[in-house]
Parts: structure tokens; C-alpha cells; sequence
């Protein structure tokens, strides 16, 4: 875990979704919230609409095990995204051998006197994204599933085009100009999407309601202002604001999504 702090603002950075499971299960819960009921991370089964778990523990577990029946849908929703360009290419090259003489190189008695094929890796670019998961607590459960289903698109639809995605989301909170912004590593951009990994991280509203909540509940130097509430949901600009040089998937995707075709179009979300 990595931490900067700038003032009364942090951010803080786990390379992994190990790395955050391990962090809000083994950390004792901070001063602030030691004697509280932990209603949000802990809510009882009333609580199943906000949520869409019926405890912290079935949280848990769908974030290790993972979302089957979300990670089915992703599957046929996403095969419409397109297929992977190919990532080697055939280009004509000068060699010693090959299909066809050149005739000048070789009167001048220059070795590489033959057009030859070689297969050569296509370049490609490689573009980071961040997921916004904050949304307030007037935002149904069902709405936060579409929204981020959309993104899941978007991933798809970019890494379908060639590039190479580093994926992350950020859960956000602040309170006055005391702010926390957390940021979690998906994938980096070797690897490949893993739908069944990222289903309930990047989709489920208890990525948000359970588990990022446990992290305020954990996170030493979160003040007693966050108590009845949690803070406020950080505005998709101020996560811009913060991460200037990457690319930031909003919480609310307000175009087409078939008519963003360019990093360009990202980038006006």
C-alpha cells in the first residue's frame, strides 16, 4: 500500500485487489469508529436493496470466489464488443534470401540483394483507465449495475482496438477538505480482461457499500466527521482534478456507448 498525503488530502494506492482484501480484513478497526455499530460495512438483510448482499461476509466472499451470475451476463453482453486485432503484421524487408531479386543491389554486390517477409509485432498503445465507483446514496444499487456495466464495455471495446489497458477504480469520500481517495489495481496492461476476477469489484454495489465503507472503518487517520455518514461522494471532476495525467471512466456514463470510438471520446465522458 502506498500513501501520499498533501495536506488534509490522501491518496492511497493498493497494487492488487489482494492487497485491499488483506488490508480492510486484517486492520483493527480505527479510533473514530471503534465504539460504532459499523452500520454501513455491516448492514443487516433489510438492508439487500442498498447492497445487493445480505452481509459483509457474503460480500467477502462473492469479492474472492467471485460473481458468477454477473460475470455469465458480462460474457454474452460483451461478445458484441468486437474481437482482438491481430498484434503481429507481415512487413517486406532487404535479406539475403526471399521470393523476389532485387536486381540493382545485387550488380552492386550488396548481400541483402532479396524482398523477403518478416512477421514483426504490431506497437501497441497502452492507456490507463480509473473507474469512479463513488456514487451517493440516492443512487439505487440497479443503477450503479448499468452504469458499471457500461464501463466494462468501454474496457472491452478499447483493448478490442489494440491498446493495452491498466485498469483501476477509485472509491472516494471527503468531508470539509478532508478527503481520501482510494485507488485499487484491476489489472495492469499485460494481462488480460478477467471477467470472472473483475465482475464484482468493478460491478457490484457492495464493492462500494461493504467493502470500501470497511476502509474508512479501518483507515487510522480517518476523522469522527465521517461517522454519520461515510462524507461525501467526490465529484467525477475531482477525481480528474487528482489524477490528471490518466483517463477517468465516470460514475455516470452519459453517452452512446457505440459512439465512442476514440481515446478522445474518453476523455468528454
Amino acid at each position: 500500500m502506498d500513501i501520499e498525503k498533501q495536506g488534509k488530502m490522501q491518496k492511497i494506492y493498493f497494487s492488487s485487489l489482494e492487497e485491499f482484501y488483506s488490508y480492510i480484513c486484517d486492520t483493527p478497526i480505527n479510533e473514530s469508529f471503534r465504539w460504532e455499530t459499523l452500520n454501513s460495512s455491516q448492514k443487516s438483510p433489510s438492508a439487500t436493496n442498498f447492497t445487493k448482499t445480505m452481509s459483509f461476509e457474503e460480500a467477502t466472499e462473492l469479492f474472492k470466489n467471485g460473481w458468477s451470475e454477473m460475470a455469465e451476463n458480462l460474457t454474452q453482453r460483451l461478445k458484441a464488443e468486437g474481437v482482438i486485432e491481430p498484434t503481429m503484421t507481415n512487413v517486406v524487408v532487404n535479406s539475403v534470401e526471399g521470393y523476389h531479386p532485387i536486381v540493382p543491389l545485387y550488380l552492386m554486390g550488396i548481400p541483402n540483394n532479396m524482398v523477403s517477409r518478416k512477421v514483426k509485432p504490431i506497437k501497441q498503445k497502452v492507456v490507463t483507465l480509473n473507474k469512479n465507483i463513488t456514487y451517493s446514496c440516492k443512487i439505487s444499487s440497479d443503477e450503479i449495475i448499468e452504469e458499471s456495466i457500461k464501463a466494462f464495455r468501454l474496457i472491452k471495446r478499447l483493448e478490442s482496438q489494440n491498446y493495452r489497458v491498466n485498469l483501476n477504480i477509485i472509491g472516494s469520500t471527503y468531508i470539509y477538505d478532508e478527503k481520501y481517495f482510494v485507488k485499487i489495481r484491476l489489472k495492469s496492461a499485460n494481462e488480460k480482461l478477467n471477467i470472472s476476477k473483475m465482475a464484482f469489484p468493478l460491478v457490484h454495489p457492495s464493492m462500494l457499500r461493504r467493502l470500501f465503507f470497511r476502509f474508512i472503518e479501518v483507515y487510522p487517520d480517518v476523522s469522527r466527521n465521517f461517522i454519520s455518514g461515510y462524507g461525501y461522494p467526490s465529484s467525477s471532476s475531482m477525481i480528474k482534478s487528482v489524477y490528471r495525467n490518466e483517463i477517468l471512466l465516470p460514475n455516470f456514463i452519459r453517452k452512446d456507448i457505440d459512439k465512442i470510438k476514440t481515446l478522445d471520446d474518453l476523455e468528454n465522458l
